[in-house]
């Protein structure tokens, strides 16, 4: 590798990253503090802080973390990061999922290499920066989530993370989807949930797709536990055909509720909420009622029964 990089012919060679260059990143100020690397032969240590802030800057988190092999400076330079995107893939639109279970395997593996890697390491560190933004995806059904769930919970008890958000796929879209496959999902996410509570109490953001849940111990007790939630996003998911749900939380600002067969939703208590959502919900009369929502600014309605939609 090091026979392909050249130095650029005006870059300066620098033997110890300047703070000031750094600092106009905002995020590698604390880079400056690594020791000094004598090996001349390092070319990669010796690249100007530039070009290795635009190197992992181009980088997804997987091979953000395998740099940190490439040469000594690097193997704390990744841990610094304060943007984490840890994902499978971009599966937030419906498309056709077809993934086998060892590709749901394969690719949940490698979200809990790059978490272990890359966040459990933080902690043996006293170089890294706080983290701004936690953003995490993976598959439910796998037994590595447990893991990750731990890996999560661990880091946001060790670290200042200014907004953590979850995303949670399944292996099959909904249209896809039958009854046997969205109870099957509820009770995997229900025991990932009750392995993994601390995981759950400090997100600013949750995704959840494909879940049928127990009116028992559904909805409710998952808002209960996000004491941080700010953002919800429901789709394809509900406690029973025409069950209904009741949205009682302190900082909830956002809700989006789409294709769920919800008969329905009563906003009880949520003084903070400012956009809802509600899309395609299947019962002929009003699916909404409301209590306390004084702050709520944006409504967007949208019939399956009657392909109607309103917003405001």
């Amino acid at each position: 590798m090091s026979s392909s990089l050249r130095r650029p012919a005006a870059a300066r060679p620098i033997s110890k990253p300047s703070a000031k260059g750094l600092n106009s990143h905002n995020r590698w100020s604390s880079l400056a503090n690594l020791p000094e690397e004598e090996d001349e032969s390092d070319r990669l240590s010796n690249l100007p802080e530039g070009v290795l802030l635009d190197i992992l800057g181009r980088l997804d988190i997987a091979d953000a973390a395998r740099t940190r092999i490439l040469a000594r400076r690097w193997k704390e330079i990744p841990t610094m990061l304060s943007n984490f995107f840890i994902t499978v893939g971009s599966y937030d639109d419906e498309h056709n999922r077809a993934l086998t279970r060892d590709d749901v395997a394969r690719a949940n593996a490698t979200v809990l290499g790059a978490t272990r890697s890359l966040l459990e390491s933080r902690t043996s560190t006293s170089l890294c920066t706080s983290i701004k933004l936690l953003r995490v995806q993976f598959f439910l059904g796998d037994g590595d989530v447990t893991s990750i769930g731990q890996s999560l919970a661990n880091t946001m008890a060790m670290n200042k993370v200014g907004s953590a958000e979850l995303t949670l796929f399944t292996m099959k879209e909904s249209t896809r989807c039958r009854k046997d496959d969205v109870l099957t999902y509820g009770m995997q996410f229900k025991s990932f949930f009750d392995a993994c509570p601390k995981a759950f109490s400090g997100l600013a953001r949750l995704k959840l797709e494909n879940l049928r849940l127990a009116e028992s111990s559904g909805f409710p007790e998952i808002l209960s536990v996000c004491k941080q939630l700010e953002f919800l996003r429901l789709y394809n998911c509900d406690m029973g055909y025409l069950s209904l749900l009741e949205v009682s939380h302190p900082l909830l600002c956002e809700l989006e509720i789409v294709k769920c067969d919800f008969e329905r939703v009563d906003l009880v208590w949520l003084p903070n909420l400012k956009m809802l959502t509600y899309s395609w919900w299947v019962c002929e009369h009003d699916p909404l009622s409301f209590d306390y929502v004084p702050l709520l600014q944006t409504l967007s309605l949208t019939s399956m029964a009657h392909g109607t939609r309103c917003s405001s």
